[in-house]
């Protein structure tokens, strides 16, 4: 992600890992405005070097504040560092989190490798959604109070013990809703909601084909397509242990694109009629393939670039099967259509409140373990949300 937050860069690869299964490097810091020549030469000596991790316990800070623990981008393409920072006030209109659980998401990695659309100041903080309780509110605070459990979004700096959001960009968390399946609702779940709901206008009975169905976008599509919108899921992925995965968790039939063509796999499967929706992750040659096994009136949605090729669409496909193609960049909705992206991450709460829908967490790491939690995500052994325990 979010995708728009999952997209890779053209001519990127989502492949290789950008991150070695290092350790951090722990250093206290008062502010993230200075940055040390000596830790970002050191941080790029580690590659292919082992050495034991560090525990960072929190300190007394300036004035008997306190310092908390945040993941630090240094430098572009190097293990990310833990360090020290100190908290600054909260305005009037913010709400200071103390964050229990963080997701990661594919944009995170991008975004540390400088192949992603926003590029960050650094050091920067990376992290786009968390889960938490609300330490501290601003004067003018009147949408969550002290000891409120949320969840929030924000541009690459949550993935630290605390954070300080604008209130508008906190959702509560309803009652029974724990913190840690809350936390993989706001990026995959909303970018599921928004694709199909909003820009698919899925209707139940619809037959719709997700690729990367595995991933924690994937397996929420399926989730939501099967159990929100009572829809009928192909889940394509890219092996036989990620295919079972998605028919475990709702698909009613799977394709295993790397043992042949994604198009000749539905055809088998529906015959000559086609999916009617497809919810793309991955780009290039799946991509087409999706394309070209939609039915007349088919809606493909276009999520992001996993596989690092963006396909050009061939217009004549559009043409004879009046088909719709379409692009979900959920992030930027929070900008151009507020209403609707709020929306997205209030249903996302209001069917897990329900039980109508069942995140799955594929792998949670503690903040220290961040590089492994990375490259568990870019050497493709994720399924699922993959979370950074804060606690």
């Amino acid at each position: 992600m979010p995708p728009g937050h999952f997209s890779a860069l053209p001519g990127t690869s989502g492949a290789g890992p950008a991150f070695s299964a290092l350790p951090v490097w722990v250093r206290p810091l008062a502010s993230h405005d200075s940055l040390s020549v000596a830790m970002a030469t050191a941080v790029g000596g580690l590659w292919g070097r082992c050495f034991p991790r560090v525990w960072l316990c929190r300190r007394a800070g300036p004035c008997g504040g306190r310092y908390y623990r945040a993941a630090l981008c240094t430098e572009l393409k190097q293990p990310l560092a833990i360090e020290e920072v100190a908290p600054r006030p909260v305005r009037p209109h913010e709400v200071r989190v103390d964050v229990h659980f963080c997701g990661v998401n594919f944009a995170d990695i991008l975004v540390c490798r400088g192949q992603y659309q926003e590029r960050p100041h650094l050091p920067f903080t990376p992290g786009m959604e968390f889960s938490g309780t609300v330490l501290e509110t601003g004067k003018d605070v009147s949408t969550v109070k002290e000891g409120d459990g949320v969840i929030g979004v924000s541009d690459f700096n949550s993935m630290a013990e605390e954070y300080i959001a604008d209130q508008k960009a906190l959702w509560q968390i309803p009652e029974r809703v724990p913190l840690r399946e809350a936390a993989t609702l706001p990026v995959s779940y909303g970018t599921a909601i928004m694709a199909l709901e909003h820009r698919a206008c899925t209707q139940p009975g619809e037959t719709v084909l997700v690729t990367a169905a595995a991933g924690a976008t994937g397996l929420a599509v399926i989730d939501v397509a099967t159990n929100v919108l009572q829809a009928k899921v192909i889940a394509a992925a890219g092996s036989d242990e990620k295919c079972k995965l998605a028919m475990q968790r709702g698909a009613q039939s799977s394709v295993n694109y790397c043992q042949g063509s994604l198009k000749e796999a539905v055809r088998k499967l529906l015959g000559s009629g086609g999916v009617d929706v497809v919810i793309d992750t991955v780009g290039g040659r799946v991509f087409l393939e999706a394309l070209r096994s939609l039915a007349w009136e088919g809606r493909i949605v276009v999520v992001g670039f996993s596989g690092g090729t963006v396909a050009s669409v061939p217009a004549n496909l559009l043409l004879l099967k009046n088909i719709s193609a379409m692009g979900v960049y959920w992030g930027r909705y929070r900008d151009q259509n507020f209403p609707v992206f709020s929306r997205s991450l209030s249903s996302a709460l209001q069917y897990c409140q329900q039980g109508r829908i069942q995140p799955h967490i594929g792998a949670v790491f503690k903040l220290e373990e961040v590089n492994d939690a990375f490259l568990h995500v870019t050497e493709r052994k994720s399924t699922g949300k993959v979370l950074i325990s804060l606690k």
